[in-house]
Protein backbone atom coordinates (compact mmCIF):
# COMPACT_ATOMS: atom_id res chain seq x y z
CA UNK A 1 0.00 0.00 0.00
CA UNK A 2 1.35 3.48 -0.76
CA UNK A 3 2.24 5.48 2.30
CA UNK A 4 1.30 8.92 0.26
CA UNK A 5 -2.38 8.67 1.13
CA UNK A 6 -4.32 8.15 3.51
CA UNK A 7 -6.21 5.03 1.93
CA UNK A 8 -5.07 3.33 -1.41
CA UNK A 9 -5.94 5.27 -4.97
CA UNK A 10 -6.21 3.63 -7.92
CA UNK A 11 -5.43 6.09 -11.34
CA UNK A 12 -6.91 5.47 -14.28
CA UNK A 13 -6.92 9.05 -15.99
CA UNK A 14 -3.42 9.57 -14.59
CA UNK A 15 -0.17 8.30 -15.99
CA UNK A 16 3.70 8.53 -15.70
CA UNK A 17 5.05 10.38 -19.06
CA UNK A 18 7.45 8.09 -20.40
CA UNK A 19 10.78 10.28 -20.83
CA UNK A 20 12.23 10.79 -24.43
CA UNK A 21 16.31 11.09 -23.25
CA UNK A 22 18.35 12.42 -21.11
CA UNK A 23 20.23 15.43 -21.96
CA UNK A 24 23.86 16.40 -21.63
CA UNK A 25 25.20 19.98 -20.63
CA UNK A 26 22.29 22.67 -20.87
CA UNK A 27 19.01 20.93 -20.54
CA UNK A 28 17.08 23.59 -22.12
CA UNK A 29 19.02 24.26 -25.06
CA UNK A 30 17.61 23.84 -28.77
CA UNK A 31 14.13 24.92 -30.08
CA UNK A 32 11.83 22.56 -27.93
CA UNK A 33 11.30 24.92 -24.74
CA UNK A 34 10.84 28.17 -26.98
CA UNK A 35 8.15 30.31 -26.66
CA UNK A 36 6.55 30.27 -30.23
CA UNK A 37 4.64 32.82 -31.83
CA UNK A 38 1.71 31.63 -33.72
CA UNK A 39 -0.97 34.20 -35.19
CA UNK A 40 0.30 37.54 -33.71
CA UNK A 41 -0.03 35.83 -30.08
CA UNK A 42 2.57 34.12 -27.66
CA UNK A 43 2.90 32.08 -24.52
CA UNK A 44 4.60 33.45 -21.31
CA UNK A 45 6.10 30.11 -21.00
CA UNK A 46 7.28 27.67 -23.43
CA UNK A 47 4.12 24.97 -23.97
CA UNK A 48 5.54 22.25 -21.80
CA UNK A 49 5.21 24.38 -18.61
CA UNK A 50 1.43 24.25 -19.32
CA UNK A 51 1.21 20.72 -20.28
CA UNK A 52 2.20 20.37 -16.86
CA UNK A 53 0.16 22.57 -15.17
CA UNK A 54 -2.71 20.53 -16.94
CA UNK A 55 -1.17 16.92 -15.80
CA UNK A 56 -0.88 17.93 -12.24
CA UNK A 57 -4.54 18.99 -12.56
CA UNK A 58 -5.79 16.36 -14.01
CA UNK A 59 -4.11 14.17 -11.20
CA UNK A 60 -5.92 16.54 -8.87
CA UNK A 61 -9.10 15.74 -10.18
CA UNK A 62 -8.81 12.42 -10.26
CA UNK A 63 -7.27 11.62 -6.48
CA UNK A 64 -10.57 14.24 -5.12
CA UNK A 65 -13.18 12.28 -7.39
CA UNK A 66 -11.82 9.09 -4.97
CA UNK A 67 -12.03 11.79 -1.26
CA UNK A 68 -7.87 10.86 -1.23
CA UNK A 69 -6.02 12.57 1.91
CA UNK A 70 -2.66 13.00 0.98
CA UNK A 71 0.16 12.88 3.24
CA UNK A 72 2.65 15.67 3.10
CA UNK A 73 4.84 14.76 5.94
CA UNK A 74 5.69 11.78 8.46
CA UNK A 75 5.59 12.54 11.98
CA UNK A 76 8.84 11.88 13.52
CA UNK A 77 9.97 12.27 17.24
CA UNK A 78 12.11 15.49 18.04
CA UNK A 79 13.83 16.17 20.86
CA UNK A 80 11.33 17.96 23.65
CA UNK A 81 12.95 18.95 27.04
CA UNK A 82 14.72 15.54 28.47
CA UNK A 83 13.30 13.23 26.00
CA UNK A 84 11.64 13.48 22.27
CA UNK A 85 7.81 13.61 21.35
CA UNK A 86 6.10 13.45 18.37
CA UNK A 87 5.72 15.69 15.84
CA UNK A 88 2.18 14.75 14.24
CA UNK A 89 1.52 13.95 10.68
CA UNK A 90 0.48 16.46 8.19
CA UNK A 91 -2.19 15.81 5.62
CA UNK A 92 -4.58 17.44 2.66
CA UNK A 93 -8.04 16.69 1.31
CA UNK A 94 -7.22 17.38 -2.35
CA UNK A 95 -10.01 19.62 -3.45
CA UNK A 96 -9.71 21.38 -6.47
CA UNK A 97 -10.72 25.20 -6.18
CA UNK A 98 -12.91 25.08 -9.24
CA UNK A 99 -13.64 29.00 -9.10
CA UNK A 100 -9.99 29.32 -9.36
CA UNK A 101 -10.35 27.28 -13.02
CA UNK A 102 -13.63 28.70 -14.91
CA UNK A 103 -12.17 28.70 -18.18
CA UNK A 104 -11.04 25.37 -17.97
CA UNK A 105 -13.96 23.40 -18.44
CA UNK A 106 -12.73 21.40 -15.33
CA UNK A 107 -14.99 18.25 -15.47
CA UNK A 108 -14.30 17.25 -18.96
CA UNK A 109 -10.39 17.11 -17.74
CA UNK A 110 -10.30 13.91 -16.92
CA UNK A 111 -11.67 12.20 -19.99
CA UNK A 112 -9.53 14.35 -22.27
CA UNK A 113 -5.71 14.86 -23.68
CA UNK A 114 -3.69 17.84 -23.16
CA UNK A 115 -3.59 18.15 -27.00
CA UNK A 116 -7.04 18.26 -27.45
CA UNK A 117 -8.15 20.38 -24.45
CA UNK A 118 -5.60 22.72 -25.28
CA UNK A 119 -6.84 23.10 -29.12
CA UNK A 120 -9.96 24.92 -27.25
CA UNK A 121 -7.98 26.83 -24.59
CA UNK A 122 -4.24 28.26 -25.48
CA UNK A 123 -6.36 31.21 -26.10
CA UNK A 124 -6.24 32.07 -22.22
CA UNK A 125 -2.60 31.95 -21.76
CA UNK A 126 -1.64 34.16 -25.05
CA UNK A 127 -0.46 37.31 -25.20
CA UNK A 128 -0.56 39.72 -27.75
CA UNK A 129 3.42 40.53 -30.18
CA UNK A 130 4.20 43.75 -30.69
CA UNK A 131 2.01 44.74 -34.13
CA UNK A 132 2.45 47.53 -36.51
CA UNK A 133 -0.29 50.05 -36.69
CA UNK A 134 -1.92 51.19 -40.35
CA UNK A 135 -2.52 54.80 -40.74
CA UNK A 136 -6.27 54.07 -39.81
CA UNK A 137 -5.89 52.05 -37.27
CA UNK A 138 -7.00 53.53 -33.80
CA UNK A 139 -4.97 53.08 -30.70
CA UNK A 140 -5.67 50.89 -28.40
CA UNK A 141 -7.41 51.49 -24.89
CA UNK A 142 -6.46 48.33 -23.59
CA UNK A 143 -4.42 49.39 -20.39
CA UNK A 144 -2.39 46.43 -20.96
CA UNK A 145 -0.71 47.47 -24.00
CA UNK A 146 1.59 50.51 -24.93
CA UNK A 147 1.79 52.37 -27.50
CA UNK A 148 5.16 54.36 -29.44
CA UNK A 149 5.67 55.83 -32.37
CA UNK A 150 9.56 55.66 -34.08
CA UNK A 151 10.61 58.16 -36.40
CA UNK A 152 12.00 55.73 -39.39
CA UNK A 153 14.90 57.96 -40.09
CA UNK A 154 16.54 56.75 -36.79
CA UNK A 155 18.80 53.66 -36.64
CA UNK A 156 17.49 50.49 -34.93
CA UNK A 157 19.95 50.87 -32.19
CA UNK A 158 18.81 54.56 -31.58
CA UNK A 159 15.34 53.80 -31.25
CA UNK A 160 15.71 50.68 -28.92
CA UNK A 161 17.49 53.34 -26.88
CA UNK A 162 15.09 56.30 -27.01
CA UNK A 163 12.23 53.51 -26.38
CA UNK A 164 13.90 52.42 -23.55
CA UNK A 165 15.19 55.52 -22.04
CA UNK A 166 11.42 56.60 -22.18
CA UNK A 167 10.32 53.70 -20.64
CA UNK A 168 12.99 53.95 -17.62
CA UNK A 169 11.56 57.92 -17.32
CA UNK A 170 8.03 56.86 -16.79
CA UNK A 171 8.23 54.14 -15.25
CA UNK A 172 6.04 51.94 -17.22
CA UNK A 173 5.86 48.34 -15.48
CA UNK A 174 5.09 45.26 -16.75
CA UNK A 175 1.54 44.53 -16.24
CA UNK A 176 1.19 40.90 -14.58
CA UNK A 177 -1.59 38.32 -15.78
CA UNK A 178 -4.52 38.42 -14.11
CA UNK A 179 -5.92 35.10 -15.03
CA UNK A 180 -3.46 32.06 -15.09
CA UNK A 181 -0.19 33.22 -14.75
CA UNK A 182 2.88 31.03 -14.00
CA UNK A 183 4.84 32.38 -11.32
CA UNK A 184 8.68 32.38 -11.45
CA UNK A 185 10.92 30.08 -13.80
CA UNK A 186 9.55 26.73 -14.79
CA UNK A 187 11.69 24.12 -15.44
CA UNK A 188 9.31 21.26 -17.65
CA UNK A 189 11.39 18.09 -17.21
CA UNK A 190 12.11 18.57 -13.29
CA UNK A 191 8.12 19.61 -13.02
CA UNK A 192 7.84 15.69 -14.69
CA UNK A 193 10.05 14.40 -12.94
CA UNK A 194 8.46 15.09 -9.87
CA UNK A 195 4.83 14.41 -11.19
CA UNK A 196 6.52 10.92 -12.47
CA UNK A 197 7.54 10.14 -9.08
CA UNK A 198 4.50 11.23 -7.19
CA UNK A 199 2.35 8.73 -9.84
CA UNK A 200 4.52 5.59 -9.80
CA UNK A 201 4.50 6.23 -5.94
CA UNK A 202 0.70 6.36 -5.81
CA UNK A 203 0.15 3.38 -8.24
CA UNK A 204 3.15 1.49 -6.18
CA UNK A 205 4.42 -1.06 -8.33
CA UNK A 206 7.65 -0.11 -8.47
CA UNK A 207 10.39 0.12 -5.84
CA UNK A 208 12.34 3.56 -5.91
CA UNK A 209 14.98 1.72 -7.91
CA UNK A 210 12.83 0.65 -10.56
CA UNK A 211 11.72 4.26 -10.71
CA UNK A 212 14.76 5.78 -11.08
CA UNK A 213 16.19 2.75 -13.96
CA UNK A 214 13.29 2.08 -15.52
CA UNK A 215 13.51 1.51 -19.58
CA UNK A 216 11.03 4.14 -20.65
CA UNK A 217 13.21 6.72 -18.84
CA UNK A 218 10.47 7.70 -16.29
CA UNK A 219 13.19 10.21 -14.12
CA UNK A 220 15.20 11.73 -16.44
CA UNK A 221 18.75 13.31 -16.04
CA UNK A 222 18.86 16.98 -15.24
CA UNK A 223 21.19 16.99 -12.59
CA UNK A 224 23.78 15.09 -11.03
CA UNK A 225 21.02 13.33 -8.40
CA UNK A 226 18.57 12.27 -11.42
CA UNK A 227 21.83 11.12 -14.05
CA UNK A 228 21.66 7.23 -14.32
CA UNK A 229 23.73 5.93 -12.37
CA UNK A 230 25.15 8.22 -10.14
CA UNK A 231 22.15 7.94 -7.15
CA UNK A 232 23.32 4.54 -6.73
CA UNK A 233 22.14 3.69 -2.36
CA UNK A 234 20.33 7.12 -1.99
CA UNK A 235 17.52 6.18 -4.58
CA UNK A 236 15.14 6.43 -1.68
CA UNK A 237 16.22 10.26 -0.99
CA UNK A 238 16.04 11.02 -4.67
CA UNK A 239 12.50 10.05 -4.49
CA UNK A 240 11.97 11.64 -1.51
CA UNK A 241 13.06 14.99 -2.72
CA UNK A 242 11.39 14.46 -5.66
CA UNK A 243 7.56 14.06 -4.30
CA UNK A 244 8.18 15.45 -0.39
CA UNK A 245 10.26 18.81 -1.05
CA UNK A 246 10.93 21.18 1.40
CA UNK A 247 10.12 24.91 2.48
CA UNK A 248 12.29 25.43 -0.44
CA UNK A 249 12.33 23.37 -2.86
CA UNK A 250 8.91 22.33 -3.36
CA UNK A 251 8.17 18.43 -4.71
CA UNK A 252 5.13 16.77 -6.39
CA UNK A 253 2.89 16.43 -3.57
CA UNK A 254 2.99 20.49 -2.82
CA UNK A 255 3.02 21.51 -6.61
CA UNK A 256 0.17 19.13 -6.53
CA UNK A 257 -1.89 20.60 -4.05
CA UNK A 258 -0.69 24.35 -4.65
CA UNK A 259 -1.98 23.52 -8.63
CA UNK A 260 -5.60 22.52 -7.10
CA UNK A 261 -5.90 25.90 -4.63
CA UNK A 262 -5.06 27.41 -8.35
CA UNK A 263 -2.11 28.30 -8.39
CA UNK A 264 0.92 27.00 -10.85
CA UNK A 265 3.82 26.58 -9.38
CA UNK A 266 4.16 27.94 -5.63
CA UNK A 267 0.92 29.06 -3.71
CA UNK A 268 2.30 32.58 -2.84
CA UNK A 269 1.26 31.68 0.93
CA UNK A 270 1.03 28.07 1.58
CA UNK A 271 3.64 25.35 2.01
CA UNK A 272 1.54 22.58 2.58
CA UNK A 273 4.22 20.89 5.66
Amino acid sequence: MSRHTLEPVILIHSHAVKGRKDYVGDVYSGKAFDRKVKDGKVLDKSIHSYRMWFNFLKLGLELEEQDAELITRNSIAEPYMNSTRQTGRVSHKVKVNRKKYDDWNVDEILHMSFNDWWKEHRQIFQDQIGKVLKPNDVVSSNPDTFTYEFDKRRRLSDAIKDLRHYWEENKIERVSRDKYPVAGKVRPIVLQNRFNALVLKLEDNLSNEEILTHKDNYIRGTDTRTAKGRHLGADGRVIFELIGGSQKNWGAKQILLSVCDGYFVKHPTKTYL
